[in-house]
């Protein structure tokens, strides 16, 4: 099977300062984040959320980790574009820039193409001690909740975010090394407003969020590195999500973006939506997040 060969060139001088540009702006994002709260903030959740009613669900996808990861993570990823003289990564469409004899992308193919990036994240990233997280809702699920049962649980892009954002908030809880408080950065997206209103009111109506939830950003991926390293575990993630719910083997890119399937996983059917909401219901917390262990 023949793949186009990728030619590294010298990238134009306006290209090296849009990268440096990039890079500065993620460091500085970074560092804005840190500052947010009275106590410096040192994690960082990047998430991407994709998929919509067409599609049949609704993710939230990304890495938690260190600041001090990321910032190694932004580096050399910044250097990775530079080599292969593109301003940015944008998955599904590098992906399909390849000619394949066959027409079919097969795992290997993905792992060969994506090399670079997915280095850069198993190198930074995942070696620091990061965690993938994934959360997926089915939107046919939630249609067929009882009215009561949609009081205590919110629409498919909703309830992927707040239970994305709560899992990011315990991955890397250690009293040992770190702090509680962590930041969230989210893709540019439709979403938005709605991911915003969650926001504003997981901190007013959950004593957990109250403490631990530090901030909420929304970048442009193309200027920031670390939602392209988010859209890239997304994209590959939810091409064989139902594999991974069943606990099949999983192909070898997802296995190496998520240092051998370690990834905070939560998938949304109708039982678990039902089990949510009753959970709730008899809380009597509308904001009651499942543990880690549900």
């Amino acid at each position: 099977m023949a793949i186009r060969a990728l030619v590294t060139t010298c990238a134009r001088p306006s290209l090296v300062d849009q990268l440096r540009d990039a890079l500065s702006f993620s460091c500085g994002l970074l560092d804005m984040l840190d500052a947010s709260t009275p106590s410096m903030v040192q994690i960082h959740a990047t998430l991407d959320d994709v998929g919509n009613e067409t599609d049949g669900i609704s993710a939230v996808v990304g890495y938690v980790a260190y600041s001090s990861e990321w910032r190694r993570f932004n580096g050399r990823w910044i250097e990775v574009l530079h080599q292969l003289n593109l301003p940015c990564l944008h998955t599904a469409k590098y992906l399909n820039q390849f000619w394949l004899s066959d027409h079919e992308m097969k795992d290997e193919d993905i792992c060969l193409i994506l090399a670079p990036f997915i280095e850069t994240v198993k190198a930074t990233l995942l070696l620091g001690g990061a965690v993938p997280v994934c959360v997926i809702t089915d939107y046919a699920a939630y249609d067929q909740l009882t009215e009561q049962e949609r009081k205590y649980v919110r629409p498919p892009a909703e309830n992927s975010f707040e239970i994305a954002v709560a899992l990011s908030c315990r991955a890397l809880r250690n009293p040992l090394h770190i702090s509680d408080s962590i930041s969230v950065q989210m893709d540019e997206s439709v979403n938005a407003p709605m991911l915003y209103g969650r926001y504003e009111a997981m901190k007013r109506e959950n004593p957990e969020f109250k403490v631990h939830l530090g901030a909420l950003c929304f970048c442009d991926d193309q200027k920031h590195p670390p939602i392209q390293g988010a859209d890239m575990l997304a994209n590959v993630l939810l091409k064989s999500f139902r594999r991974f719910e069943k606990g099949q083997e999983q192909p070898r890119v997802i296995r190496e973006l998520t240092n051998n399937g370690k990834i905070l996983f939560r998938r949304y059917h109708l039982d678990n939506l039902r089990r949510l909401a009753q959970m709730r219901i008899q809380r009597g917390e509308r904001m009651e997040i499942p543990s880690q262990e549900s």
